[in-house]
This record gives C-alpha cells, structure tokens and sequence, in this order.
C-alpha cells in the first residue's frame, strides 16, 4: 500500500521574530537565509569572515564585526548561529546574557559539561536553545515514530549514513583547533539524535574509528565511525557507520521488530509487518526546503514554549552525553 505524504502545512509565527544572522557568510547561513526570510524579519548579520560586509550589503541587512556590537546597535529577539563548532558555546553563552533567544546548528554543544552549563544558562536566563535538526521535521521520519509500535518489541536496528566526498576534508572541519571531532561529531550527531528519539539512552557504546588520510589520522579527526549500541535490556542492540568518503552517498536506518520491520530512506520510509498483506509505503512530498521552512517556523513559534523547550533541552543533553562518552572513552 502506498501513502502519499500530507502536503506541507503553513507554520508561519503569528508575530515575525527580528533575528539576527550569526555565521551567515558560510554554506549554512546561506542555505538559512531565503527560508527564514519568509517567517523572520532579519535585523543584521554577524560574520568576521573577509568579504562579509559586501555580502550583508547584498543581501540587504546591516553587517557587525561581533555580537557586542549587534547588541548595542540593532533591536533583536532571537539570533540563528551558524559558525564552526569551537565557536558556538561562547556565541550562545554571550547571547544568553543578554536575553536573546537562541537557534543553532548542531552540535547543542561538544562536551557533556558544556551541554550543561549551556542548559542551565537558558533556563536562567528563561530563553530557548534550539538546535537545527532537519529530520525531526522530516516527514518521513514523524512517520516512522508514528508507527514504531506496531514493530512489536525493536530488537536491532542499523543506521548507516555516508557521503561521497573525493578529496580530504577541508577548511575548518580539518583543523583539530575548530572541528574539535570528526564525522562523528559533524554527522554522526543528527543520527544520535534521532536514535535518542526513537530507544532509551544505550548502557553502552562501543566504537571503532578509521581514516581514509593520514593528515586526518594525525590530527584523530575521523573520516569513518562505526558504533555498537547495547542497552540495559539486553532484547535491544544496534550499529551505526558513519564515513565522509564512501563509494555513493546514501543513509538507511533499518529497525526490526517482533512483529514487523521498518526501513527509512531520503524521502521514504517502509513499514513491513510480520503478518500482512503487503508493506505501508510513505512517500515525502514537497522539497528539502519544506523541511527546513517547518522546522524554522516551528522554533520560531515556540521560543516561549516552555515545556517544548524543556523537552528539547532533555534530548540535547542526552545526544551530546553519547557523543562525549564516545569520545572519551576512544
């Protein structure tokens, strides 16, 4: 049986948040910026990179060297950080103590002490941290949560997500100074995310770590990661491989079940029961920019939603304590 995919509903705020742009002159801020033009009025931009202020100027809004100065110049409500990773918890802390709601990429934060005070800084201060996670937004996986249970009693599930890339990693993310981590880190954190929506928190992980370049294994910025998940229900296990440099670019997580199994890729998702007729085939319709338009809408919508916050908070900490675990215990 096939299931056409609801088209998108509107999601944008009663009331457009001024935001201001941290981080906008990369790839990221860039991908943002047409999106949350249309749920977001934009008051500035914030970028040291050089060339930053001819960007700002095309694209229409003022440019600051620093957040210091965004604060002192523009009237803002909440700011989209988008920088390297070594630079966000200072960025966020900073935009916190002056009460500015916060929507970031990923990662929450890189350390399990950071998460924390991250955390306890928000509720403080009694503003939002939401990070930027596209398939919790993503149709096809709101399906899979939808119908976990009818899977039975999960005893394995895989989750494999690779890219293509032909040549080393460049730029900030090969610089062990400013990626503070390798794939598991920048794209390993968007599966543990999903993963610590779908189980419980896993009793343990176990980890192999490989490079496909010296200059990587150098500076131990891995370009391939593979996880064993065991829980303290010992029904339950399951494996992750992540890698940069693989032979096509693909991501499949597989779950099987007592009583059926479920398979998502990029814009599907199968559900198989055990006993039935036939497999429930969702199909997404709509773009990858439909994902990102809710998503973005949505926090925006909810920066004084208190609960959903707080329930946003709990599922960050609990990503960023597996990531750091890992890490530590390599």
């Amino acid at each position: 049986m096939r299931v056409p995919a609801p088209a998108p509903a509107p999601t944008t705020a009663p009331a457009r948040p001024r935001t201001l742009l941290v981080g906008f002159a990369g790839q990221q801020g860039r991908e943002y910026l047409p999106v949350l033009r249309t749920c977001a009025d934009i008051a500035g931009g914030v970028d040291s990179a050089p060339g930053a202020g001819d960007i700002a100027r095309t694209l229409g809004f003022p440019h600051f060297g620093s957040v210091a100065e965004a604060v002192a110049r523009v009237r803002f409500d909440t700011a989209v950080v988008t920088v390297p990773h070594h630079a966000h918890f200072a960025v966020c802390e900073e935009l916190l103590r002056h009460g500015k709601h916060v929507i970031k990429e990923k990662p929450f934060a890189v350390t399990e002490a950071q998460a924390h005070r991250l955390a306890a800084l928000a509720r403080r201060s009694d503003r939002s941290v939401y990070t930027l996670l596209q398939r919790n937004f993503d149709p096809v996986f709101g399906f899979a949560r939808r119908h976990l249970e009818r899977l039975g009693e999960p005893y394995w599930f895989s989750y494999d997500y690779h890219l293509n890339l032909p040549r080393p990693t460049s730029g900030w993310r090969a610089r062990p100074d400013t990626a503070l981590g390798g794939v598991l880190l920048d794209m390993g954190y968007h599966l543990i995310d999903v993963l610590a929506g779908m189980f419980p928190p896993p009793a343990r992980v176990d980890a192999v770590f490989t490079y496909r370049y010296p200059e990587m294994r150098d500076h131990r910025l891995e370009d391939l990661v593979s996880l064993l998940y065991g829980y303290s229900a010992p029904s339950l296990a399951g494996s992750l491989r992540i890698s940069r440099h693989h032979y096509e670019k693909t991501e499949r997580l597989s779950v099987l079940g007592t009583r059926g199994t479920l398979t998502l890729e990029p814009g599907e998702a199968t559900l198989t029961p055990a006993r039935s007729a036939g497999p429930l085939r969702f199909v997404r319709r709509g773009t990858k920019g439909d994902t990102v338009r809710t998503m973005l809408a949505s926090y925006l919508r909810r920066l004084e939603d208190r609960a959903f916050r707080e329930a946003h908070l709990a599922r960050q900490l609990a990503t960023v304590r597996t990531i750091d675990g890992v890490y530590r215990h390599r």
